[in-house]
């Protein structure tokens, strides 16, 4: 008889890869470089998804910044197995399960049964507000989100009051164990993990990979991480940190922050020097970085060159939603200082 696979489940947080300095994407990276998987496994994304760079625009950001390079430099295979909205195996209907909750909504008694799924939630909300590592991440996240889906069960049942988590997590594993690899690190996000989980008990051998320490570059990726969210309330520190980074994603963040600050002249300044330098990575900032300078040639009243950056973006073979968005409204019209400029 065969040997069973060896499973890693590595949780994603998505957003809160950003947010959390002990968890940044680089962590994921070198978890799975600790743990030498010959598949790597992704189930926020469908199968077919990688084909078209657009895949790139997902919430699950450790994706398409580390995980998919590193695996694709190194010769991994990596191989998307979630579910697409209209996959035909999917067992659910996503409208169903808004239906259920629509239709509680009318009722007393059905509110009071959503409240006791909501007040669930109020652990996982308290951690989340904290900057975990990949042992908070086990030892209280997960069995929260477990806590909070098995009373959503208890009180909404299975099928539409669970979203179908269980029949879903089944077919995301079944694809996995049939990708062929032997050590498979299989990615999802951290609310996938519980079912996940239990679904491939008895199936596999799942292994849980130790805490990793991500080294300088970790911590340089947790700098870059804040001054991305710039939500300081005085950045000269900040700035004065990023200017002793000599990568063109420091100087992509600081022109953030300068512009954040009213000064577009010292922004404009960053983003010319980023121009010099080579910055096709990480994924975003080709687009971000040509819409921002875009925004702050139009602050300068160059709208010969804004107009030049604009065109740039869409010129790209592929750029985030939000830049292309960023650069559309660049075209038909001139940046304001006090227009959006969340790019």
């Amino acid at each position: 008889m065969a040997s069973l696979a060896s499973v890693a489940i590595v949780p994603l947080v998505g957003p809160f890869h950003t947010r959390w300095p002990r968890y940044t994407v680089v962590h994921v990276r070198e978890l799975l470089k600790s743990f030498s998987p010959d598949v790597v496994a992704l189930a926020p994304l469908a199968p077919g998804d990688l084909a078209a760079p657009t895949w790139q625009d997902t919430d699950e950001v450790a994706l398409p910044h580390t995980v998919v390079p590193w695996a694709r430099r190194v010769g991994v295979p990596v191989v998307a197995v979630g579910l697409a909205p209209d996959d035909a195996l999917d067992p659910g209907d996503q409208q169903a399960s808004d239906d259920l909750e629509r239709y509680l909504q009318q009722y007393e008694a059905g509110k009071q049964r959503l409240a006791r799924v909501r007040a669930a939630e109020a652990p996982i909300r308290q951690l989340l507000g904290s900057a975990l590592n990949l042992g908070r991440i086990r030892a209280e996240l997960v069995p929260a989100i477990a806590a909070q889906q098995a009373e959503r069960e208890l009180v909404l049942g299975k099928g539409p009051g669970t979203a179908w988590l269980e029949e879903r997590a089944a077919l995301v594993a079944s694809r996995a164990l049939s990708s062929g690899g032997r050590r498979i690190a299989l990615l999802a996000g951290v609310d996938s993990v519980p079912a996940l989980t239990e679904v491939l008990r008895g199936h596999c051998q799942l292994v849980e990979v130790a805490e990793v320490d991500a080294g300088d570059e970790g911590t340089q990726r947790a700098l870059l991480d804040v001054a991305m969210l710039g939500e300081v309330e005085d950045s000269t520190i900040l700035l004065r940190r990023l200017a002793e980074l000599a990568v063109p994603e420091a100087r992509y963040h600081e022109a953030n922050l300068l512009l954040a600050a009213s000064r577009p002249q010292e922004a404009l300044d960053s983003l010319e020097r980023l121009l010099k330098l080579e910055f096709h990575e990480p994924y975003y900032l080709p687009g971000f970085a040509l819409a921002r300078l875009g925004q702050v040639y139009d602050l300068a009243q160059a709208r010969a060159e804004a107009l030049r950056s604009y065109r740039g973006v869409l010129a790209l073979a592929w750029a985030p939603a939000a830049a292309v968005a960023a650069a559309t409204a660049g075209l038909a019209a001139p940046f304001g200082l006090y227009d959006d400029y969340s790019s």
